[in-house]
């Protein structure tokens, strides 16, 4: 079921994103921590992004979705560390088990264009509010690589 699920999740990630393959703005790609999962990443602009997950938590054994808006700030590190871009978000996320649970997030990373390449490496951390089906805090995280079509 799991893989079953991870598979359809990344054939509609690249199928409801393909208008943005043509101009390099539509990554895809894997998402290895708390949870893993497939993650595709849509540029709307130079710095603004759109970012899906669909993945499996192994601590809470769980499916886990989240959607997020993110800001990146390129040059905020320095010249000398230019190649890493911060970036920082907001978004929701869902968990779906016997007893589902939905709140927000506040994804917080650094991205890594690989030069001459199309290929993004990314660490990235995410405090999450859970509010339904009741409130709590939890905390994600994962270093994943993505492939811009």
């Amino acid at each position: 079921m799991k893989r079953k699920f991870l598979l359809t999740a990344l054939l509609v990630f690249t199928v409801v994103f393909s208008a943005q393959a043509a101009n390099n703005s539509l990554g895809a790609g894997v998402l290895l921590g708390e949870p893993t999962g497939v993650t595709a990443k849509m540029y709307i602009s130079n710095n603004d992004a759109l970012d899906a997950t669909a993945s499996w938590s192994f601590r809470n054994d769980l499916l886990y979705l989240h959607a997020d808006y993110l800001r990146h700030f390129p040059g905020l590190l320095g010249r000398d560390l230019e190649p890493l871009t911060p970036y920082a978000g907001i978004g929701a996320l869902l968990q779906l088990s016997d007893n589902p649970g939905f709140g927000m997030r506040v994804p917080l990373g650094l991205s890594f264009f690989i030069p001459d390449t199309q290929f993004e490496l990314f660490l990235e951390i995410g405090p999450a509010f859970l509010l339904i089906p009741e409130t709590d805090f939890d905390f994600t995280g994962g270093i994943g690589a993505r492939y811009y079509f």
